[in-house]
C-alpha cells in the first residue's frame, strides 16, 4: 500500500494488528481465564491501535490540512472530535463509536494494568466490529 500523507501510516500495518489480534484471541481461549488474561490484554491493545489508526487514516486521507501534533494521542474520541472540529467526516461504526472509551482504555490497561481484565466476548465483537471496519475502507 502507499503512504499516507507525510506520514507512513498504511493498511498494513492495521492488517498487522487485527492478524495479532485475532492469534491472540484465539489464544486466549485456549488457556486458562487466569493464563488467557495477558494475551486477552495484548488482543485489546491491538485492536485499540487498529481503531486508532483506522481513524487516522481516514484524518491524513482527507486532504485537508492538518496539525499533526493533534494526532499524537490515544484516545478514539478526542481523534474523532479533532476531525470533527476541521471539517472531516469520520467513518466509524456505531458499536466502535459507542465503546470508544472503553476500546481507548485497552491501549494501556491492558498491557499494563494487572487488575485489567476484558471478556473474550467483547473482544471477539470488537474484532468483527473493526475488520468489518477495516475491510471496508480499504475498499473505498
Amino acid at each position: 500500500m502507499p503512504a499516507v500523507s507525510n506520514n507512513l501510516l498504511t493498511y498494513g500495518q492495521i492488517e498487522a494488528d487485527l492478524f495479532v489480534a485475532r492469534a491472540t484471541i484465539d489464544k486466549a481461549k485456549e488457556l486458562s481465564s487466569k493464563a488467557g488474561k495477558y494475551y486477552r490484554g495484548q488482543a485489546g491493545y491491538h485492536l485499540q491501535q487498529a481503531a486508532e489508526k483506522l481513524i487516522k487514516i481516514q484524518i491524513y486521507n482527507s486532504g485537508v490540512p492538518i496539525n499533526h501534533a493533534k494526532l499524537y494521542r490515544h484516545s478514539l474520541d478526542d481523534l474523532i472530535t479533532y476531525a470533527m472540529s476541521i471539517g472531516i467526516e469520520i467513518s466509524i461504526p456505531k458499536w466502535v463509536d459507542e465503546k470508544k472509551y472503553t476500546i481507548t482504555g485497552w491501549e494501556a490497561e491492558g498491557r499494563y494494568d494487572l487488575r485489567f481484565v476484558v471478556r473474550i466476548d467483547t473482544l471477539e465483537r470488537a474484532y468483527s466490529e473493526i475488520e468489518e471496519w477495516y475491510e471496508s475502507l480499504r475498499r473505498k
